[in-house]
């Protein structure tokens, strides 16, 4: 058989995971699948790579995924307060005024979620990605510092299949007994389009090594039965 594309697959399982697309001050959200800034941010810190690195815009623009949810997991809103006394210190270290002695914030998460993360990152990176996967440099994170994961998240590396979209159509699921199943029903997103996915744009395209992002045309739709060819 001939071979295909190399990808790495990751699962992404946690008692907690966030992916804001707007968070923006006070208020942090959390899409219902990871951001691919996110990912691109976890593969650079197991590769040991500086908030800042200009490399990290590099792998960014040089990666494709597609996202299987086979456990969306249940949103959750964490009520959260900071206090300082006398008063809180912005992050340039100068205080703020006399009515910010305390941050209320809400932060949003996925309890128990599980997703498939299928990543081509071309020739260059992969090598390096999977060194990084397997022995990180630093821990990583499923879009919070707070959210860690429960498994170890690079899942395999392939080259079975044609595409992202291919291997996140084809590859097992797993239900909660432990037993394989066909992945018949599950949400994806990818970027590219097939049959009749949705589209829409999310903020999540790393355009920097700091917080610069750009908008990313992404499809969803369900993943067809097992049976079904692919394109």
């Amino acid at each position: 058989m001939a071979k295909g594309t190399t990808i790495i697959l990751l699962k992404l399982e946690g008692v907690l995971q966030s992916w804001g697309d707007h968070s923006k001050w006070d208020y942090r959200d959390s899409a219902d699948f990871p951001s691919k800034s996110g990912v691109a941010g976890l593969l650079a810190c197991a590769m040991g790579m500086e908030r800042g690195d200009p490399a990290m815009a590099e792998l960014a623009s040089s990666l494709r995924i597609a996202v299987r949810a086979d456990r969306p997991g249940v949103r959750m809103v964490d009520f959260h307060t900071v206090k300082g006394e006398p008063r809180l210190m912005t992050a340039n270290g100068t205080p703020r005024g006399e009515d910010k002695s305390t941050i209320v914030s809400r932060r949003w998460y996925l309890q128990d979620a599980s997703f498939l993360v299928a990543v081509d990152a071309g020739a260059l990176w992969t090598p390096r990605i999977c060194q990084g996967l397997r022995d990180p440099k630093w821990p990583v994170f499923l879009g919070r510092k707070s959210c860690v994961p429960s498994r170890p998240v690079l899942e395999r590396v392939t080259e079975e299949y044609t595409s992202v979209l291919d291997a996140i159509f084809r590859y097992p699921a797993v239900s909660e007994n432990g037993e394989r199943r066909s992945p018949a029903g599950l949400r994806y997103e990818c970027e590219e389009e097939w049959g009749d996915s949705s589209l829409y744009t999310r903020a999540d395209q790393l355009l920097s090594g700091e917080r610069d992002f750009a908008l990313r045309t992404v499809y969803s739709g369900i993943v067809p039965e097992e049976e079904t060819p692919c394109t």
